[in-house]
């Protein structure tokens, strides 16, 4: 890979890197069978939900805080290694497309806020759910939509990243975005447990919202 192109992308694998020691050291101290620890950072629709009544009524405890960085943290923890491996998989793709278009500046920042975007989602469609929540989907997704976002506004250069075989054409990139979270709509549908789909919906919409502030910025 040349050093130019290394240096690109750099940021994305630092990225990757991060959530997967974030992950690993989560495995090793708070949840050694890789069982939920409601103790750990991973995000409850309820304690979100009531810490935000709670900041609305002026209490910013530390409890009230930390379960609404819950909402951020959760992104950086996976349930097992095939969990991490694909989620890292798409977010390598994603990352790095985003990330040649906008810049790295860019593609972190809406990993991050989409993160967020995707917790609120999970949060709309079940508020009142105890089961905790956490991976990086809704940040992926949430990559996804940004650059669905772009494509729509305007026509993108071809993409060629691995695992693409080939370079791909901003539409059909987009296209496979769109596809993934119309099948998430049909699992809320179905009424298809142990997915958050909210988390997956909600990341999506928040990066097309965000790749129309981006756009107005990065040409």
């Amino acid at each position: 890979m040349p050093d130019s192109l290394l240096k690109q992308r750099m940021p994305v694998v630092i990225l990757l890197v991060v959530i997967t020691i974030i992950t690993l050291l989560d495995w090793a101290y708070t949840r050694p069978d890789y069982s939920p620890n409601p103790q750990s950072f991973m995000m409850v629709p309820t304690n979100v939900v009531e810490a935000w009544g709670n900041a609305l009524k002026g209490d910013y405890s530390g409890r009230t805080l930390f379960d609404l960085s819950t909402t951020l943290t959760a992104g950086f923890l996976h349930g097992n290694m095939g969990h991490l491996f694909g989620n890292m998989l798409f977010l390598w793709l994603f990352g790095v497309v985003v990330s040649e278009l906008c810049g790295w500046r860019w593609m972190v920042a809406a990993f991050l806020i989409t993160v967020i975007g995707g917790s609120v989602g999970q949060i709309l469609l079940d508020p009142e759910s105890p089961i905790p929540v956490l991976g990086a989907s809704g940040g992926l997704m949430g990559l996804m939509g940004f650059y669905f976002g772009l494509a729509l506004q305007r026509p993108r250069p071809d993409s060629h990243v691995w695992p693409l075989a080939r370079p791909v054409n901003s539409s059909q990139l987009a296209a496979a975005g769109a596809v993934g979270v119309f099948l998430d709509f049909m699992g809320v549908i179905d009424g298809i447990q142990g997915i958050a789909f909210g988390a997956h919906i909600g990341g999506f919409v928040t990066g097309i919202i965000l790749s129309v502030v981006a756009d107005r910025f990065v040409r």
